[in-house]
């Protein structure tokens, strides 16, 4: 840690030449743009978040409907409540997600995109990405290269189909959402496919639109994140009430906590697994809390709720868990906290070769706070998180990790630059050198 200020120092260096050359975005022309290429925005909730770009809030919003009820919720990527006026003349005003648009008949299309490259100016000796660490040696990494589509039919029925180019080294790309669904009956909504699994609100938010570059390490360690199966949701009054329920494959995961529960597709089947349940309720009272997890816009005091739980009966573990979560959004100001737990017991005749020999249950808390210095531009986070893989035992598992980092965006919240701090502290066992200071760029549409 004796160098790390001075590498944090000129990490942030290198984020003000990184940005330095951003401008806000020029008028567009005086005329209006036509009706046919602007579609109306979309009736969308906004009570969970989603876990893609693009891909809908709580693990699935509407995308655009042709013709929104009157007093129909407010599209996931509108402004928030409490954002400035912009004039229309601004392409890139809050909302030109929901703008980017384009109208076949009764099918509207938008694209998705995430594009995310980290630089590494130092990393810890000890550093593992087995362990969740973020890289392990100095260098450069494409953290995300998805691109997709996602869609409406009539107001009736909507889709996304997305794939992440930027799975591996050998460059193998995978299919990273893909799923349709009946959605005319905002009280009961039916969604088939591979999606995210509506569990802790850190994994529902898209991967791009936290405040830090990475989601907590406990939450990837522990949230599911995309299994393929079907679920219900429902959202009543504007997000004030909220509800999930789906039944999937069985989850896996592997030896190692820290690694996480593997993402499957199933695309032979479901093989050698069972079949897991997941459920979520949520509450947003003072209106939607918007797509991204800062207080981008500087909006009223607007506060998020939310509970869920999972069992999993698969071959080789049976899987359970539960997580809690608060938001807060006020006047550029946002506060998460989240609790997590989670459970694993071997099977007595596992379908696949394991190591685990015995029950082992595991306890996570994350603390997080940050500011919008100055709205839509400039913020700063830091966040706090507890870690204990296996309750039983005090090792160098125990973790407390310590995350402190500063966010520029560049034309609303399409073009972000994010400077992220880690320090990773054992709490019982031997002492690692895993810290490390990141640096991404970012393009999420």
């Amino acid at each position: 840690m004796r160098h790390l200020a001075r590498v944090a120092g000129g990490a942030a260096a290198l984020l003000a030449a990184a940005t330095s050359s951003a401008q806000e975005p020029e008028p567009a022309a005086e005329e209006p743009a036509p009706a046919t290429d602007v579609a109306i925005p979309a009736d969308t909730p906004t009570a969970a978040g989603g876990d893609a770009i693009g891909e809908p809030q709580g693990a699935g919003a509407p995308a655009a409907r042709p013709s929104a009820p009157a007093g129909a919720p407010r599209p996931r990527d509108a402004p928030a409540p409490g954002s400035p006026a912009h004039g229309s003349r601004d392409p890139l005003a809050p909302g030109f997600r929901e703008r980017a648009r384009i109208a076949l008949g009764p099918l509207e299309i938008a694209p998705i995109a995430l594009l995310a490259l980290q630089a590494a100016p130092y990393v810890g000796d000890d550093a593992l990405t087995q362990a969740g660490d973020s890289a392990e040696h100095p260098g450069f990494r494409l953290r995300h290269v998805r691109a997709g589509l996602r869609g409406d039919v009539a107001g009736l029925v909507r889709f996304a189909i997305s794939t992440e180019l930027a799975e591996d080294d050998a460059g193998t790309a995978r299919i990273h959402e893909a799923w349709a669904g009946v959605t005319a009956a905002r009280a009961l909504e039916v969604i088939a496919g591979a999606r995210t699994v509506p569990f802790s609100r850190s994994a529902m938010i898209g991967a791009g639109d936290g405040a830090l570059a990475e989601r907590p390490l406990a939450v990837r360690a522990i949230a599911p994140f995309t299994q393929v199966g079907i679920q219900a949701e429902g959202h009543f009054q504007d997000g004030a009430f909220s509800y999930y329920a789906g039944v999937y494959n069985a989850f896996q995961r592997s030896d190692q906590f820290y690694a996480g529960p593997s993402e499957s597709l199933a695309p032979l089947g479901n093989r050698f697994e069972g079949i897991a349940v997941a459920g979520r309720v949520a509450t947003e009272p003072q209106g939607p809390l918007g797509r991204t997890l800062q207080d981008v816009a500087g909006s009223p005091f607007r506060l998020g709720v939310g509970a869920d739980g999972f069992f999993s009966d698969g071959g080789a573990r049976t899987l359970y868990g539960a997580s809690a979560d608060v938001l807060v959004h006020a006047a550029g100001l946002h506060a998460l906290g989240e609790v997590l737990w989670t459970g694993a017991s071997p099977k007595a005749v596992p379908t696949q070769p394991i190591a685990q020999i015995t029950a082992v249950s595991s306890l996570a808390l994350v603390v997080e706070a940050g500011t919008m210095l100055v709205a839509r531009k400039l913020g700063v986070s830091g966040r706090v998180e507890w870690i204990d893989p296996n309750l039983d035992v005090e090792d160098e598992g125990d973790n407390l990790v310590l995350t402190g980092g500063v966010s520029y965006h560049a034309y609303d919240d399409l073009v972000k630059a994010q400077l992220e701090v880690t320090h990773r502290e054992e709490l019982g066992g031997l002492s690692l050198s895993n810290d490390a200071v990141i640096l991404q760029l970012q393009l999420s549409l």
